[in-house]
């Protein structure tokens, strides 16, 4: 077995095993008749709506990644087949493998290498860490919060302001802070069949025109517009659990679900999802049981939007994870 390859399971491995453990930390407060009741209570009305948004939010980021790339509106049906599939395999595979997903597949449908695919769709998940970071700045300042959510949301503000200054360096300038970033990307590199300093030129190119033109403006609506879908899709779940929260715990739980998601998982991120809602809810005495129950309930409306949107070909995504399994 190659070094990659011995690295790429035990990332997987290490993903299983910390989602039992947080689906461990999660339970270990919930009986099953408490679990049942709040599933009981649940509107399937609102959680249509959830699903609604959800749905507005995947077509978003499609046009946002297109925005990134400097692709024509012509193009925009590759970019959300891209996106949609992606989305689908982020919940099927483990260690977040949708994201070679859709830089794959934007690429063949582009009849592209990956260098451009590869380099957008990282910056399209860098905007979504300077907005995670952007949300947990102000919710520290302004929540009076308890430890445990206080320590979360400044981890979550300290990496989000390092990942900034790392980009900000690698785009404007040159010498040791190039060298240095160069040095990690090229670890991160070794999966694809690209050449590291290739790639890297490339990058710094579309940091350049994106920070030193109007695009980086459009790029601000398109990220507002996205969090918004994934506000409303978040506060109807609330709803759909008959819980009367204030405005702001919609965006509290939002956080803490985007930064459990960039952790290593099982598929679909399951136990991260979990304890990620029994933390950030227990600052608004959400019981255990009704926070797992809405963080299970999302899981499945969020597969099953990512189902539909993919379409008939979801189904060539379900069968390479059936075949991985009995292969592996």
């Amino acid at each position: 077995m190659s070094t990659l390859n011995w690295r790429n399971h035990a990332a997987i491995s290490a993903g299983f095993v910390l989602s039992i453990f947080f689906l461990w930390l999660a339970l270990r407060q919930v009986d099953g008749v408490s679990l049942r009741k709040a599933f009981a209570t649940v509107n399937l009305l609102l959680v249509a709506f959830c699903a609604s948004a959800l749905s507005v939010g995947l077509l978003l980021r499609a046009v946002r990644w297109r925005v990134i790339a400097g692709f024509a509106r012509t193009e925009q049906r590759n970019f959300s087949r891209a996106t949609n599939l992606g989305a689908l395999a982020n919940l099927i595979f483990p260690g977040r493998a949708g994201e070679f997903v859709r830089v794959i597949t934007l690429a063949k449908l582009s009849n592209s290498s990956l260098l451009g695919p590869l380099a957008s769709a990282l910056i399209d998940r860098l905007i979504d860490v300077f907005v995670l970071a952007t949300c947990a700045s102000i919710l520290y300042w302004a929540l009076p919060i308890s430890a445990l959510v206080g320590n979360w949301l400044a981890v979550f503000l300290v990496v989000g302001s390092v990942i900034g200054l790392l980009v900000v360096v690698f785009a404007r300038s040159s010498g040791l802070g190039e060298a240095l970033i160069s040095r990690l990307a090229k670890r991160w590199l070794q999966r694809w069949p690209l050449k590291p300093d290739v790639f890297l030129a490339e990058l710094r190119i579309e940091f350049r025109r994106l920070l030193g033109s109007w695009l980086s403006i459009e790029l601000v609506f398109l990220a507002t517009l996205i969090l918004c879908a994934d506000y409303a899709a978040i506060a109807a779940l609330i709803q759909a659990f008959d819980l009367s929260l204030p405005v702001v715990a919609p965006l509290l739980l939002w956080v803490f679900l985007a930064a459990g998601s960039a952790l290593p998982s099982a598929p679909g991120y399951v136990g991260v999802y979990q304890v990620a809602a029994v933390w950030a809810l227990s600052f608004y005495a959400v019981s255990a049981p009704t926070a797992v129950a809405i963080a299970t309930v999302l899981q499945l409306t969020t597969l099953a939007v990512a189902i539909a949107m993919a379409g008939p070909e979801a189904l060539g995504i379900f069968k390479r994870a059936v075949f991985q399994r009995n292969t592996g």
